[in-house]
């Protein structure tokens, strides 16, 4: 792209300038728009945020619970082998590479409460299923249908980001990664629940209660996913919804132009350009670290727990405290992400409280360190998933090229996930695993330092440019352009770093 060009600033120019199709700066709203904007965002938390972190929540239960089942006797049961268990954990992962950039680029196809909604109807069926498997080839194909079917969730964040305005979106997604802390934290707890009071109910065993409970819950919560999530404000027919007022959702379309274009779609171009543009694999290095951690937490926290010396049922209840300590974090961290403006510097301590916690666990033998090391890798984890969720969101423009960047991102991630299964293979101390995910989180710092640089001296060029041309009288030829046509490029865009 030619960015040098100049020219001259006339009244044609200035009507232009005017009426350009990207807004850099917060839209002028009217004193009843302003209160317009307050009713919107309250009911957007209501509806998409809780409805969102709903799905989140079951999500991570149905998606987590094959580990408390482990410990609870489906390995047993099943007469499934270490490698066989490993293989389960991972194929879910396979699913989820295969679907993940279609997922990302359909939900302006499907609209969003089919997507989001269908889907969690089909992983909390599956969910159901895995109570009546007999061996582990069962379990192994029903954990492959089930990675197929999550992975459609992961158009959420791009979903999010037509609702929300830059400076908002952390919280936001925030909110409903909590819920997957949550999720994990109940899931210890309802899994020692089950095993302490419906393990043999009926002629099941806890493992199968485990399943048939988490798994009616997230049919549900998909059924009202289905029922009650709104399209993207600029995809609402007629501009009339149960919830939200015409004047509100014309205020939502005006806030959505700060950073969109109104009904942008998939664009094929932008897909190769999104492969020219380097936050694509410094983001993609950042996820292998991040979905390597979360993928072990996610399998085998109960495992580390009861190596620590507890029996099945406190194993259970222990494991809650590593979410407990996610879900403190993950709030304070992305709140401050916002209201600061500041992404790169917390993502990179984030990443600092794993390789402290990773590396506590390789080093010491103390259980009550142990402990707290296993906390410090999800107060660092957790949070990086929705900051850097957010901090490519924000930075990217163009949708198809922002669901590129980030879909890329996931498949990398995802591929490294499933390394997560085939790593903690040495117990008591599981000292290869914990060293693997060490090296990544530490790669992961470095690639957030770097992507940091990298937009802080884009961010420099931009200004000097723009300097340049109010010193001559000029319009940047681009400043008419909008996130469609310029991407992240346009001479007004600024990285939030």
């Amino acid at each position: 792209m030619d960015t040098e060009k100049v020219e001259p600033v006339n009244d044609v120019d200035m009507v232009e300038y005017q009426e350009k199709e990207f807004l850099a700066t917060e839209p002028e709203l009217t004193a009843e728009e302003k209160r317009l904007e307050r009713s919107l965002v309250l009911k957007a938390d209501i509806l998409i945020v809780g409805m969102t972190s709903l799905v989140f929540l079951v999500n991570q239960w149905d998606r987590g619970n094959i580990g408390n089942a482990r410990v609870m006797g489906l390995q047993k049961d099943l007469n499934i082998s270490n490698d066989q268990f490993y293989n389960a954990v991972s194929l879910y992962y396979v699913g989820y590479v295969i679907c993940i950039i279609p997922a990302n680029l359909s939900i302006r196809f499907f609209k969003a409460h089919r997507q989001v909604g269908g889907c969690v109807i089909v992983f909390a069926t599956l969910s159901c299923c895995m109570a009546a498997a007999k061996n582990a080839a069962t379990v192994l194909a029903l954990r492959i249908l089930f990675g197929f079917a999550s992975t459609f969730l992961q158009a959420l964040t791009l979903y999010t980001s037509l609702w929300y305005k830059r400076d908002e979106l952390a919280t936001r997604t925030s909110a409903f990664y909590s819920a997957a802390t949550i999720a994990g934290a109940f899931s210890g707890l309802i899994a020692y629940a089950i095993q302490k009071n419906l393990d043999g109910a009926l002629g099941h065993s806890a493992w199968q209660w485990l399943f048939i409970i988490q798994g009616c819950a997230g049919i549900f919560v998909g059924i009202s996913a289905w029922l009650l999530m709104p399209p993207p404000p600029d995809q609402i027919k007629d501009l009339k919804h149960w919830i939200f007022s015409k004047a509100e959702l014309e205020v939502a379309i005006k806030r959505l132009k700060t950073y969109n274009k109104a009904g942008a779609g998939f664009d094929k171009k932008q897909m190769l350009i999104a492969f020219k543009d380097p936050k694509v694999y410094f983001c993609s290095v950042m996820n292998a670290g991040i979905a390597l951690g979360l993928a072990s937490i996610s399998a085998f926290l109960p495992s580390f727990v009861q190596q620590f010396g507890f029996s099945p049922t406190r194993t259970q209840l222990f494991s809650l405290i590593p979410y407990a300590c996610a879900f403190v974090t993950l709030l304070i961290v992305n709140y401050t992400s916002d209201r600061t403006g500041i992404k790169g510097p917390l993502l990179m301590l984030c990443f600092a409280f794993s390789i402290v916690g990773y590396i506590i666990l390789m080093v010491v033998n103390s259980v009550k360190v142990k402990i707290f090391g296993t906390c410090l890798i999800t107060m660092g984890v957790f949070p990086c998933v929705t900051l850097l969720g957010a901090w490519a969101s924000i930075n990217v423009g163009g949708f198809t090229k922002r669901a590129m960047t980030w879909g890329v991102a996931e498949v990398v991630g995802q591929c490294f996930a499933i390394m997560a299964s085939h790593i903690y293979t040495d117990p008591p101390r599981y000292l290869k695993g914990h060293s693997i995910c060490l090296a990544f989180q530490a790669m992961g710092f470095i690639s957030a330092f770097l992507m940091w640089l990298h937009m802080r001296h884009l961010n420099g060029k931009k200004e000097e440019e723009a300097a340049r041309h109010q010193a001559a009288g000029t319009v940047h030829p681009m400043s008419h352009q909008s996130l469609e046509e310029a991407y992240d490029y346009h001479p007004d865009f600024r990285y939030i770093l």
